[in-house]
């Protein structure tokens, strides 16, 4: 079996593994939302004229995303590769679902199709978020885009001395993915309002948190895998590892320094607008008394994280080598 064989096969069972895990978080998401009482077995509201244009909104942003990813796919196997920003689109389709060919799909890009690679992913994340928000909990678009922020700045300091656009692509296109996939659902329109009406929908709902969940974790899965050919596979996992301990550990900094209530008053902003399940979970973390030092905790987990990282990212032949004199 060749080498590329082998990686698909992997890549195969990992997406099969992390599929798994989503269901699961599906399951205990639809448990909660049929056994709490705020929110099991709630009627729908008539549909806002708000509710309407955000869905429209989402469909023509779901119309753009999904052009981007057929001109990835179309742009892999034909001459279409040639034309400006093609290439941006291909690397982002390669990338993200084969991310032991990041390097390769990157290689001999255009500035053009450089700074599409980046400005695209990142455009489509933060209109995903506000239409999502319908505009107004800028609070947790805020928190997203500072822990992308967060996550980008470190993992570009991590592989300092080596092409970020690997990476950079495997990570876009993963995003990319994963706002389509809630495009779609913020596309739907129904009895309930666009949001409202796929979340009441048990089957629907649980396909969408199986995927999502997914999607995210093969994100940090795609990122590690891109940074192979260029740093090994230890040094690849440390990299990624960094970021997410750098980031969750700022975001809990930010959780302690507002303070845990505040933080979750804040993010309950316009709380109809969120997934009944988001809400169910907001209104349990309102109501139990949260340990005192569980933030401090999060910043001690993000820590550790961060340490583990960077201890897997040294390149420890180069701190070994005597130093000539």
């Amino acid at each position: 079996m060749t080498t590329a064989g082998r990686r698909g096969i992997l890549a195969l069972v990992l997406v099969v593994l992390l599929l798994a895990l989503g269901a699961g978080a599906a399951v205990v998401l639809a448990g909660a939302i049929e056994d709490h009482p705020f929110t099991g077995g709630a009627s729908p509201e008539p549909i806002a004229p708000a509710d309407r244009t955000m869905a429209w909104l989402a469909r023509i942003l779901l119309v753009l995303a999904l052009a981007w990813v057929l001109i990835g796919i179309l742009s892999a196997r034909t001459s279409l590769v040639a034309r400006p920003g093609a290439a941006a689109a291909r690397a982002t389709w390669l990338a993200s679902t084969r991310p032991w060919r990041a390097r390769e799909s990157t290689l001999g890009m255009l500035l053009l199709d450089r700074w599409l690679l980046f400005a695209v992913p990142v455009a489509l994340l933060i209109a995903t978020r506000a239409v999502q928000s319908s505009f107004v909990g800028w609070m947790r678009l805020a928190i997203v885009i500072g822990a992308w922020t967060v996550f980008a700045l470190a993992l570009r300091i991590v592989v300092r001395g080596r092409s970020p656009w690997p990476v950079m692509a495997a990570v876009g296109g993963v995003v990319m993915l994963r706002c389509t996939v809630t495009l779609i659902a913020l596309a739907i329109d129904g009895p309930g309002g666009y949001w409202y009406a796929f979340w009441q929908l048990a089957a629907a709902r649980g396909l969408y948190v199986t995927v999502a969940v997914a999607l995210f974790l093969w994100l940090f899965v795609a990122a590690a895998w891109s940074l192979f050919a260029q740093l090994g596979a230890r040094r690849g996992v440390g990299a990624v590892l960094c970021a997410v301990g750098a980031a969750g550990t700022v975001g809990a900094i930010a959780v302690v320094t507002t303070g845990f209530d505040r933080a979750l008053t804040l993010l309950s902003d316009r709380t109809d607008l969120m997934p009944s399940g988001l809400v169910s979970a907001l209104a349990v973390a309102l109501q139990i008394e949260v340990p005192t030092g569980a933030a401090w905790l999060a910043v001690v987990a993000g820590l550790v994280v961060f340490v583990v990282g960077a201890l897997l990212a040294v390149r420890w032949d180069a701190v070994r080598r005597p130093v000539l004199r």
